[in-house]
């Protein structure tokens, strides 16, 4: 076997070897240990009295933001959190990455990613693997393309998500709908002059 061949296979071997980030995790999509989907009342015990809060329409949807003095806004919808808006620029997510972190440290971390124009900000946009609904969005400088600000997210991002997820939504409860229907006891045969009296098998 060749020198150069010894090379090629140690360089793939060691590449097995190294811990190398391919993607996000699930743990990329909370921040200070609070899930999207949290209830409110946990979140609250977390981050505790916010300055102030404010109600907002996004895709149709009512958000109710608690605005925190450390430039971290939380977005709860049906009592559960749905939204983060970090901008603080000492806050610290996984290995590290805060305000500044450069393009090539951000892929290193979460994944390849091109970056994606939306409402006329850059971003990295990274998909939950356990939820394909939750994203994390990272703001990026136009011309390096480092960190400016984190977004983590399970609402639509456009007109046509907020489309798709609520189809989605009404599939679901219809399917839910139907399911419960069918567990329903049909007492049509049972005598219309005496109530109905329903025994358990022990009765």
């Amino acid at each position: 076997m060749t020198r150069f061949r010894v090379f090629i296979l140690a360089c793939a071997f060691s590449m097995l070897l190294s811990p190398v980030a391919l993607a996000a995790i699930p743990e990329d999509f909370s921040c200070r240990g609070v899930y999207l989907g949290t209830a409110e009342a946990e979140m609250l015990k977390v981050f505790g009295e916010p300055m102030f809060d404010k109600d907002k329409n996004v895709y149709g949807q009512k958000v109710k933001y608690y605005e925190y003095k450390d430039d971290i806004t939380v977005g709860v919808s049906g009592g559960k959190v749905v939204d983060f808006l970090i901008k603080n620029e000492k806050y610290e997510a996984r290995d590290g990455i805060r305000y500044g972190a450069t393009a090539y440290y951000i892929r290193k971390v979460f994944g390849e990613k091109e970056r994606t124009m939306l409402d006329g900000t850059v971003y990295y946009i990274y998909d939950n693997p356990a939820n394909g609904r939750e994203r994390l969005l990272i703001e990026s400088a136009d011309d390096e393309g480092t960190l400016k600000s984190m977004r983590i997210t399970s609402l639509p991002l456009t007109d046509e998500e907020a489309d798709e997820f609520a189809i989605e939504d009404w599939e679901t409860d219809e399917l839910g709908d139907a399911l419960f229907a069918e567990k329903e006891i049909d007492t049509s045969a049972l005598p219309e002059d005496k109530p109905a009296v329903l025994k358990g098998p022990n009765k």
